[in-house]
């Protein structure tokens, strides 16, 4: 009974944790799926959950004075050795479509920005000064600013800028603003 789970574990939980950490994010990159990127940042930590499965297998097969290990076990675990090694040397995003790398990019610029809304109290004078202020703030993104008369609409990099800054640069330059919650 013993050897059945260790068996078990050995196959079952290396090729689980071996399909969660290279066979899925490389299934999602050919498939050019971004709907399950989300999966890639836990990439490290699937590989490190990857690399104990392996140990405790290693231990298990060889060290453990209790259990003797079948050839197929040998085969099954140097075989996962061996996937485990060439899957995380070639790079996922070697095998993307360059649609899905740009779909990607976007997806990722997208959730690394925020969006700020002001209400103008009076319409500015001239919509291209204000565009070309916006745009000189650091962290804007300078195609993401909507300009009308009744308001500014402006996306920015938040590790960069804040709404409060940008709020500040438009009360300096002179237009009178608020946020717009």
């Amino acid at each position: 009974m013993s050897k059945i789970i260790s068996i078990t574990l050995n196959v079952g939980l290396t090729g689980l944790v071996h399909l969660l950490c290279c066979w899925l994010p490389l299934i999602v990159v050919v498939f050019n799926g971004v709907s399950i990127g989300w999966l890639a940042q836990y990439q490290t930590q699937l590989i490190a959950l990857q690399i104990g499965v392996l140990i405790w297998s290693f231990y298990d097969l060889y060290l453990r004075s209790s259990h003797r290990s079948s050839a197929f076990e040998k085969k099954v675990f140097w075989t996962a050795v061996g996937l485990t090694i060439v899957l995380n040397l070639i790079p996922h995003r070697y095998f993307q479509a360059e649609e899905s790398k740009l779909a990607q990019a976007q997806f990722e610029r997208i959730r690394a920005t925020r969006v700020a809304q002001f209400e103008l109290q009076k319409p500015p004078k001239s919509v291209e000064k204000l565009s070309n202020m916006l745009q000189s703030v650091e962290g804007v993104v300078p195609s993401q600013i909507k300009l009308t008369d009744a308001g500014v609409s402006v996306r920015y990099y938040q590790d960069k800028t804040s709404e409060q800054a940008i709020l500040a640069m438009l009360r300096k330059e002179g237009y009178q603003v608020s946020t717009i919650d």
